[in-house]
């Protein structure tokens, strides 16, 4: 059934509640309706068809979400781009998924025409009015007109066509299905028990699935208020917090970061978050000192989740009313998954007891594959099973507590060594805000472990670091950094993930021989 019919039943039960906010534009249930429906009907006088595609380079606004339930009520297939990309990467993807439009932000208009993109452009924005202008679209087709029928769509039939955030090299197209989004959104409201009384604050981004499939589509199929933030920054979040009083936000480890940042540097004064029940922290693991410092802080007990665009977002998580255990992620989401360990060349369900390895899943929200590339959708399939790539261990309750990706591993000197442990390790150092861990050549080791470190204090020195090390004892010897490069900052995808994929090519030339 198509996933546009979930979110005109929030509309049809609570029509007045406020259901879309970006800080500029406010909607209703039934004025999101009524706009969805006018581009709806451009779209179709347009020539758009069932299974077409309508790609979106838009920041976390309400159109955004206007234009993604207009085209899932044609029959069409929403593809959320990554706003971080160049002209250049965004004109890869565009040749790739081939969509009959682009919606962009008005003030993006030059870039797009000076790359000579051959796709028709739907603007949004305060600017002057152009012919496929959302505001004039609205304007034009917003009169009483012929009901537009709901195109019907099956479950197995795309709704969404969104591209990695590229940690593993070049985006690629996944496709997610109607049933992927209803199972997955029915999971969400089951699991943080979600009512249209809620206020979800979302800054994490739409083409990400922390913002689309863990925020705004839960949101609003649940008749709930969902706050979109356009551009990220600490201190603009939190006076959105202060107004808004959310009950549901998530936020990535950088976000974390900078608003632990905001606080210690002075800058103002702190908001009440709370109202918040479910904070919830993904994108990648965050330290367990980050989790105590923000707890600390703010007074907000955060809750982990996991989930990646192929399992259509939240897979492990906690539910609303379970306590967040450091270095956990969470329980597998059984209401629609089932999970596996694969040990000894074959999967485990369900895994043993501390046991570690390859967290496998199938079920109700795995995407079918990959846009235009079934040998890479193979790949990532073993006697049924989707691959994750991460490895996780797990205790005797079902918690499963994440390694490290299997190509992040480090081998050195014939050990395993697991840079999330390791970061976690020198995360709790005082001074240091940011750390990510790789293996790089070592002459003799095949590979050592080095450590990019972000620090606070402009005093602390690789020295510093490593005798804090030997004196608390945290890590076994072969695990301890043999290379500490101090830097400014540190690379990042478009969700926000460091970018170790950047990392590894940067640092992989060089040799360190001690």
């Amino acid at each position: 059934m198509n996933v546009a019919q979930a979110l005109y039943e929030a509309v049809i039960q609570f029509p007045e509640r406020q259901a879309l906010s970006d800080g500029q534009v406010t909607l209703t249930y039934q004025e999101f309706h009524q706009r969805s429906l006018a581009v709806a009907r451009f779209l179709q006088k347009s020539g758009m068809q069932p299974g077409d595609r309508l790609a979106s380079w838009l920041p976390n606004v309400t159109e955004a979400m206007v234009l993604a339930y207009a085209t899932w009520w044609v029959g069409a297939v929403f593809v959320p781009l990554n706003t971080r990309w160049s002209v250049t990467e965004l004109a890869d993807v565009l040749a790739d998924a081939k969509p009959q439009f682009l919606a962009i932000l008005d003030q993006d208009r030059e870039r797009i025409i000076g790359a000579h993109l051959d796709i028709p452009i739907i603007e949004v924005g305060d600017g002057p009015a152009q012919p496929q202008n959302v505001r004039t679209i609205v304007e034009r087709f917003h009169a009483p007109a012929a009901p537009l029928p709901l195109a019907p769509r099956r479950d197995d039939q795309a709704a969404l066509l969104m591209y990695t955030s590229g940690t593993t090299g070049r985006p690629k197209g996944v496709i997610q299905t109607h049933r992927n989004n209803s199972a997955a959104i029915a999971m969400v409201h089951e699991s943080w028990q979600i009512t249209h009384r809620d206020r979800f604050l979302t800054a994490v981004p739409l083409f990400h699935v922390g913002g689309m499939q863990c925020a705004a589509l839960p949101g609003l199929t649940a008749g709930a208020q969902v706050t979109l933030v356009p551009g990220w920054s600490a201190a603009g979040w939190l006076n959105i917090a202060a107004a808004t009083r959310p009950t549901i936000t998530g936020l990535v480890t950088t976000m974390l970061v900078d608003l632990i940042r905001w606080a210690e540097t002075g800058g103002g004064r702190q908001p009440n978050l709370d109202s918040l029940r479910v904070a919830a922290m993904g994108g990648s693991p965050t330290p367990p000192a980050i989790v105590e410092k923000f707890r600390q802080v703010f007074g907000v007990k955060l809750t982990e989740l996991y989930g990646q665009t192929e399992l259509t977002g939240l897979s492990v998580t906690y539910r609303a009313d379970e306590d967040w255990r450091p270095g956990s992620m969470g329980r597998a989401q059984s209401q629609v998954l089932d999970s596996a360990l694969y040990l000894e060349g074959r999967a485990i369900s369900p895994p043993p007891p501390n046991a570690i390895g390859e967290l496998l899943f199938r079920g109700e929200t795995i995407s079918p594959g990959y846009w235009g590339q079934s040998e890479l959708t193979d790949a990532r399939r073993i006697d049924g099973w989707f691959r994750t790539g991460d490895i996780v261990s797990i205790d005797n309750e079902g918690y499963l507590f994440y390694r490290d990706r299997v190509d992040d591993m480090i081998v050195s000197g014939g050990e395993n060594i697991y840079p999330a442990e390791v970061e976690a390790a020198l995360s709790e150092i005082p001074g240091i805000s940011q750390v990510a861990v790789i293996g790089t050549p070592h002459p003799r080791w095949g590979q050592q472990v080095t450590a990019l470190v972000v620090a606070d204090n402009p005093e602390l020195t690789a020295d510093d670091i490593l005798a804090h090390i030997e004196q608390r004892h945290s890590l076994s010897a072969y695990k301890r950094p043999r290379r500490i490069d101090m830097v400014s900052s540190l690379p990042r995808t478009g969700s926000g993930k460091v970018n170790k994929v950047q990392l590894k090519q940067q640092y992989s030339a060089t040799e360190d021989k001690r």
